[in-house]
């Protein structure tokens, strides 16, 4: 009988083969193959993200101090949260238990962890530890499949598991006894999906309107799951949340999807200067407006600066998307956002303090919270920062194909370079030498672009439009499943095709590409393969 990674390439398979003749070239799909991704976890284990950074030379390494910076923001961002400060099932703060199955010896925290090791967890969620999202190739990485039953793993023996699927389907929803309904856009080797609601809705999930009749604006997440019949918490035992009518919000279409990117290489993104982004827009905006491309930067209300993070570029910095998604992913407390997404006194216990996760003032280090221990006194979002600051981008493939290498000229050559520019570069003077005056091989300009009608998600975020998204770096595309904000497919043809809509910017762009002989299309594809 095939296995089930075999089913699922089988698949792909056949979904090419029913591909439009125009676009009858094939992904070469994952580089390195699903087995090389977090579903082989049970046999394999799972490694941690690429090395920290290395001065450009390769003779400095990164200082001592960022170093183990570095490591401890692994740690914390691997913990797997309680939703209660007294009822963690490990000591706050330190590693959690090796696999008992497969023995690793790799760096802890083992992953997927099996027991809770911090605490703070919110009553609405998305997720119970950053890394159930960030996990494919490495840990820091995008989303994928995992093991959905690891508790079992652990009891029964590898046999016991089930084949890795989408985390959100079982393994977060339903952990430690929690009576969430699976939303059906939560597919078992779909994409792990984050909600937004286009427009707003009441409590029965009817659209609010204003005084003239017309739907109000939302954009804002919708988390998917409660705390609601957990069994480690003996202080919300009267929880009686319930999740938003997400099926009904499915048929109205107001609904916009958002699946997770990696954290590698963000600390370079992070040390790019305004004055490079715009240089690099500059430079080519002859070849940019005979193609009908603008592009714009989204900027901060506060000081007029480049916002670069997510799929609008909506976050201004690194700090920024930590502790928003410490907030909005997991419900976590934290001095940037001190304020809790859902506020139920029954479903967040009588001792929680908010906010919940801070700078560290303890007198000793007896739960790993010591203000005189260098490594414990930031917050957890904090050192998730640090983690994302001092982790080196995604590395192409090292000996790329003679196709994948023409692919890389055809691909400047047709125009998608223009906005998929492939390097920056940092400040040329930075308190961190690791980060200062380096290339960023990240292959985006870091500027909206109008979408057009087909990928338009009906959101606006800062100056972002519903139609306008920031052009996804492509460093780290060749190891990815899904694509398109969304997730709405894993064929990289597919997402090409997408980019061709009504009102799109890059209509000219997979015109030249349609044009190309299907060798060429195909080295296109094999060197985005390659990154």
């Amino acid at each position: 009988m095939p296995s089930y990674f075999s089913r699922i390439l089988l698949a792909a398979s056949i979904v090419l083969l029913l591909t439009d003749h125009s676009f009858a070239q094939r992904d070469p799909g994952v580089r390195g193959g699903l087995q090389n991704t977090g579903g082989g976890l049970q046999a394999q284990g799972i490694k941690i993200p690429v090395p920290p950074l290395i001065v450009r030379n390769g003779n400095t390494q990164i200082s001592d101090n960022e170093k183990r910076s570095f490591y401890e923001g692994i740690l914390r961002a691997g913990q797997l949260e309680s939703s209660c400060d007294n009822c963690a099932m490990v000591t706050d703060g330190s590693p959690a238990p090796k696999n008992p199955i497969n023995g690793l010896k790799e760096l802890d925290p083992i992953f997927p962890q099996f027991t809770t090791n911090s605490n703070g967890l919110g009553a609405r969620h998305n997720a119970d530890q950053c890394f159930g999202c960030h996990f494919q190739p490495t840990l820091g990485g995008s989303g994928g499949f995992l093991v959905p039953n690891p508790v079992d793993l652990a009891k029964f023996g590898p046999g016991a598991a089930r084949p890795p699927e989408n985390p959100q389907f079982d393994l977060i929803p339903h952990r430690f006894g929690k009576q969430n309904i699976v939303p059906s856009f939560e597919e078992r080797y779909g994409p792990i999906r984050e909600v937004r609601f286009i427009h707003k809705v009441d409590a029965n999930g009817d659209f609010i309107r204003d005084s003239n009749g017309a739907l109000i604006a939302d954009g804002g997440v919708h988390q998917l799951w409660t705390v609601k019949g957990i069994s480690n918490d003996p202080t919300i035992p009267n929880c009686s949340l319930t999740q938003p009518n997400f099926e009904k919000q499915l048929r109205q279409n107001n609904l916009a999807f958002r699946i997770p990117l990696q954290m590698t290489g963000l600390g370079l993104i992070d040390s790019i200067q305004d004055r490079e982004i715009l240089a690099r827009q500059a430079a080519t905006q002859g070849a940019r407006t005979a193609l009908g491309i603008a592009g714009r930067p989204n900027r901060s209300g506060n000081d007029g600066t480049i916002t670069r993070f997510g799929w609008k570029a909506q976050n201004k910095s690194l700090t920024m998307f930590s502790g928003e998604a410490y907030n909005v992913e997991m419900g976590i407390t934290n001095e940037l956002f001190p304020t809790a997404t859902e506020e139920d006194p029954a479903c967040n216990g009588p001792n929680k303090p908010e906010p919940n996760d801070v700078t560290r003032m303890d007198s000793d280090d007896e739960i790993n919270q010591s203000f005189f221990n260098p490594l414990h006194v930031l917050a957890d979002w904090m050192q998730f920062t640090l983690l994302m600051r001092f982790t080196d981008g995604p590395q192409p493939a090292p000996n790329p194909s003679p196709s994948a290498i023409r692919g890389r000229q055809l691909f400047s050559d047709v125009g998608c370079a223009l906005c998929h520019t492939p390097t920056m570069q940092t400040a040329p003077v930075m308190n961190s030498a690791v980060l200062q005056n380096r290339p960023v091989n990240l292959f985006s300009d870091l500027l909206l672009h109008d979408m057009g009608a087909g990928l338009a998600d009906g959101v606006s975020q800062g100056q972002a439009g519903p139609s306008e998204f920031r052009t996804t770096p492509l460093w780290g595309v060749g190891q990815r499943i899904f694509f398109l904000h969304d997730g709405r497919t894993s064929d990289l043809v597919d997402a090409i095709r997408a980019h061709r809509s009504n009102g799109s910017e890059a209509n000219a762009v997979i015109g030249a590409f349609s044009n190309l002989q299907i060798s060429d299309k195909q080295a296109i594809l094999d060197f985005l393969r390659s990154l």
